[in-house]
C-alpha cells in the first residue's frame, strides 16, 4: 500500500511539473509581449512629440512654465548630454542601434528568468535608443525640447526619459530577482507534497 501511495505521489509530481511547462512558457510570452508593447507605445509617443516640437524653429520657446518647473524649448542636439561628443551624430546613432540590438537579443534569447520589471525597463530603454537613433539618421540631430527651468540640466526628450526610467527599473529588477521577488513563473509546482 505504501509503495502504491509513493508511486501515485511521484506520478502526480511528474504531472504537476509537466503542467508547469505551459505556465512558464505563457509567462515568458506575456513578458515578451509587455516588452514589445511598451517599446512600441514609448517609441510612438517619442516620435509624435518630437514631430510636434520640430515643426517650430530651433531655439523657440514653445511653452514657458509659469511656476518655473519645465519649459518646452526646441533644441537640435548633434551630440550627447551636456554637449559631449558634439557632431558625432552618426557614431552615436550606431552605438544606440547596437545597444538596442543587444537588448532585443537578450529579451528574446536569454532573459527567460528575468522578472516583469526587467522587461518593462528594457522596453523603455529599447524605445528610447531607437527613437534617438531615428533622429540621428533622419535629421542629423536629436530633437530635444523638455527643459528644466528650476535647474541647469540638458534639454531632453521622451526617449531620454524612457532610457533613464528604464535603466532605473532594470537596476531595481536585479535586486528584486536576487531577493527572490520574481513573479512566480519559476516557482516549484503547487501541491507537489513538499
Amino acid at each position: 500500500m505504501k509503495t502504491c501511495a509513493r508511486g501515485a505521489k511521484r506520478c502526480s509530481r511528474a504531472l504537476a511539473e509537466r503542467a508547469d511547462v505551459p505556465r512558464e512558457q505563457s509567462a515568458l510570452i506575456r513578458k515578451r509581449a509587455l516588452f514589445v508593447c511598451v517599446a512600441l507605445f514609448w517609441l510612438l509617443a517619442d516620435q509624435v512629440t518630437k514631430a510636434l516640437a520640430n515643426a517650430h524653429e530651433a531655439g523657440e520657446v514653445l511653452y514657458a512654465s509659469p511656476v518655473g518647473f519645465l519649459d518646452v524649448v526646441l533644441v537640435h542636439n548633434t551630440g550627447a548630454a551636456w554637449g559631449a561628443f558634439s557632431g558625432a551624430t552618426a557614431a552615436l546613432g550606431v552605438v544606440s542601434l547596437v545597444i538596442c540590438a543587444l537588448i532585443a537579443v537578450s529579451v528574446f534569447a536569454f532573459a527567460k528568468q528575468a522578472p516583469w520589471i526587467a522587461y518593462l525597463g528594457l522596453g523603455l530603454v529599447f524605445a528610447g535608443g531607437v527613437g534617438n537613433a531615428i533622429d540621428r539618421f533622419w535629421h542629423g540631430y536629436v530633437v530635444d525640447f523638455i527643459s528644466t527651468a528650476f535647474m541647469d540640466f540638458p534639454v531632453f526628450n521622451i526617449a531620454d526619459v524612457g532610457v533613464t526610467v528604464g535603466v532605473a527599473l532594470f537596476i531595481i529588477s536585479l535586486f528584486v530577482h536576487q531577493g527572490g521577488g520574481d513573479d512566480g513563473a519559476t516557482d516549484q509546482p503547487r501541491g507537489n507534497g513538499r
